[in-house]
């Protein structure tokens, strides 16, 4: 069978918090990929789109549908079972390649589900005309589900990038649906990542694959960020900065070419071995940096083989807070034999560091991640909803409410006043400044009552 015209679908009315304002990166790979195989292409995404149905009506004979996670499970089923019929559905995404058996009972139209990477997958299976032998898909076939094998992973195209031209919306930066008045974008410049924190599953496929860290030339790079007219890309990388000559050469670029952006990237503490680097990255406009720390304990970092230990971080934010880049610390709650004490100690810790920003995450269970190994060797430790990782001493609601401490405790008004003058200061307030004023303003509020009222208290008013 030959398809004429494709819809492409990201089916979330409603987006995980962190990613709400993002472009569907893979869903516009995908399209980019069989893009020169249809006679008809749309990309929809259901965050924005107003009229969905007039689209769905529009005689498409292929609908590609993005199932990325498992948030809005319900509204996403609905979408996808109300697709027409007579066309052909296809769905992929990190939750579909995991959740492949549980989506063809729950969406009866649903014919293909690609698991794992779907770019040549889909081309394929376009020019096949049907899924019998294309490596990566799984199909149903007269009332039983076949699964094809698994498709080799590949490095990271130079070429291969998504079709900016196509999209019908304006991506900005917001904080509770509220815009902030930056457009946005996001690129990919590498896949994988060479580290092997127990923790992390960016090294695996969600098929248990491993994915060599692989990158793109930086000419490339250069070539798609002249694409964008977004005032605020981010590097969604794993690992931005695995090769720093090649970083270095795409700063060399940005900055030959006159480039006015805000950019931010993934990195580890070692950055703070180059602080040419960091000189360099501020020139090329790169203003916020997200670190992964994890945690103040130093056996909760062996334990999660990080590669450091609490006196490197010290050591490296020795340089790193000299820089005027703003630093995002990512810290885990709910760590193997840590007490609420010890989590409650990443307050302190940042402070003495002199992180700008943090986010203190919940311990979560990814499948292949080594985590696996510290599950079956602790009866203690148990996966919850949306496979978070508890233990019977603190459950949930015990979680939730330490995050909700670390967060309180850490962005009081003087740290929320510093980081909204910092942003200012290197001209990047439109999401740090803004974000973090509104979510401390009550804060800063009920403070200056206090203070207010202490002060009344000492000049004898109100006894």
């Amino acid at each position: 069978m030959s398809y004429k015209s494709a819809v492409c679908i990201y089916p979330y009315y409603n987006e995980v918090p962190i990613y709400e304002f993002f472009p569907p990166l893979g869903l516009e790979y995908v399209a980019a990929a069989i893009e020169d195989l249809v006679e008809h292409m749309c990309i929809i995404d259901l965050r924005y789109e107003e009229d969905f149905q007039k689209v769905v009506g529009s005689g498409a004979d292929l609908f590609c549908v993005s199932v990325n996670w498992p948030y809005e499970l319900d509204s996403v089923c609905e979408v996808i079972r109300s697709l027409p019929a007579q066309a052909a559905t296809v769905v992929g995404g990190k939750f579909a390649t995991e959740n492949v058996e549980e989506l063809f009972t729950r969406c009866p139209n649903i014919d293909v589900i690609v698991r794992g990477d779907g770019e040549e997958t889909m081309r394929e299976l376009i020019k096949a005309g049907s899924p019998e032998g294309v490596a990566g898909l799984s199909y149903r076939d007269k009332g039983r589900i076949v699964h094809n094998a698994n498709r080799p992973l590949a490095a990271v195209s130079n070429t291969l990038r998504p079709n900016r031209k196509r999209r019908r919306y304006q991506y900005r930066i917001s904080y509770k649906k509220i815009g902030l008045g930056y457009s946005f974008d996001s690129i990919v410049s590498s896949q994988g990542c060479p580290f092997n924190c127990k923790f992390c599953s960016f090294k695996m496929s969600p098929l248990g694959q491993r994915r060599d860290w692989s990158a793109r030339t930086p000419e490339s790079i250069l070539e798609e960020l002249k694409e964008t007219n977004a005032r605020v890309v981010a590097f969604v990388d794993d690992n931005f900065f695995a090769d720093i000559k090649r970083v270095e050469k795409i700063c060399d670029l940005i900055i030959e070419a006159k480039m006015k952006k805000l950019f931010v990237a993934n990195a580890r503490i070692s950055i703070a071995n180059h602080p040419d680097l960091l000189k360099k990255l501020y020139r090329a406009g790169f203003r916020l940096l997200m670190i992964g720390l994890e945690s103040a304990q130093d056996k909760s970092l062996k334990l999660l083989n990080k590669g450091f230990t609490t006196a490197d971080v010290r050591k490296a934010f020795a340089v790193l807070r000299k820089s005027n880049i703003l630093i995002n610390g990512y810290f885990i709650v709910g760590l193997f034999g840590e007490t609420e004490e010890e989590m409650l100690e990443i307050i302190p810790f940042a402070r003495e560091i002199g992180l700008d920003l943090i986010s203190p995450n919940r311990l979560r269970y990814e499948k292949y991640s080594e985590l696996a190994h510290l599950l079956e060797e602790n009866d203690e430790y148990y996966v919850g909803e949306a496979n978070r990782i508890y233990s019977r001493k603190y459950g949930p609601g015990d979680i939730n409410r330490i995050v909700k401490r670390i967060s309180s405790g850490f962005f009081d008004a003087g740290q929320v006043c510093a980081v909204a003058g910092k942003g200012l200061r290197i001209g990047f307030p439109g999401w740090v400044f803004y974000m973090h004023f509104i979510a401390g303003l009550p804060r800063i509020m009920s403070q200056a009552r206090k203070r207010r009222r202490i002060r009344l208290l000492a000049a004898g008013v109100g006894n």
